[in-house]
């Protein structure tokens, strides 16, 4: 299986085209939100959230089939013992478009954990809590200030590497991967 994701500008287009309110960064957040809860949670289930229209809208049809690409290579990376996971981001834009972004992401993890059950964050365990709780803060806190492009990248980049870690242990925190059986 593929766990390369779709070109993030090719994404943004279809879901342009399909009418879509959401951003290519926001839905893979979705995706990211529920899988961490349930790796079994169903790619139609996901589709229907973020897709609407005339399944024979040609459209339609492309932004369906990209958005099928990014949960599949999600899922594998989200299992990959490499810790091969990276979040569904522009690479090229403007730091502030990249931060909007990021942040798009936060919102959509933030929806994603919801559509997934998780009502009470409490009653996440404490590490897996702590760091969604984070999610929140990142994704609802407005625009950031940055003084100064090299500090601002630098702060970006340490922020996604926070996110992305973080994916990776509340993925294993809330369904620990069963390692193969030892043979002696």
């Amino acid at each position: 299986m593929n766990d390369e994701l779709p070109d993030y500008v090719a994404m943004e287009r279809a879901l342009g085209r399909a009418n879509v309110d959401f951003s290519g960064a926001e839905i893979h957040g979705m995706g990211c939100g529920m899988l961490v809860v349930d790796q079994s949670f169903s790619q139609e289930t996901w589709l229907a959230q973020v897709l609407e229209g005339n399944p024979q809208d040609f459209h339609v049809q492309e932004a369906r089939t990209l958005l099928r690409e990014l949960f599949t290579a999600t899922r594998q990376q989200l299992n990959d013992p490499g810790m091969a996971f990276e979040l569904f981001l522009p690479e090229d834009d403007a730091l502030e478009t990249r931060v909007e972004a990021m942040q798009d992401w936060c919102q959509g993890f933030s929806y994603g954990l919801a559509m997934a059950g998780v009502k009470d964050m409490h009653k996440l365990p404490e590490d897996s809590r702590e760091w969604a709780e984070d999610v929140v803060r990142i994704g609802s806190s407005g625009e950031l200030e940055m003084e100064d492009e090299e500090e601002g990248e630098n702060a970006l980049a340490e922020i996604i590497e926070y996110l992305r870690v973080g994916v990776l242990m509340m993925n294993e925190e809330m369904q620990p991967m069963k390692a193969a059986p030892q043979i002696h």
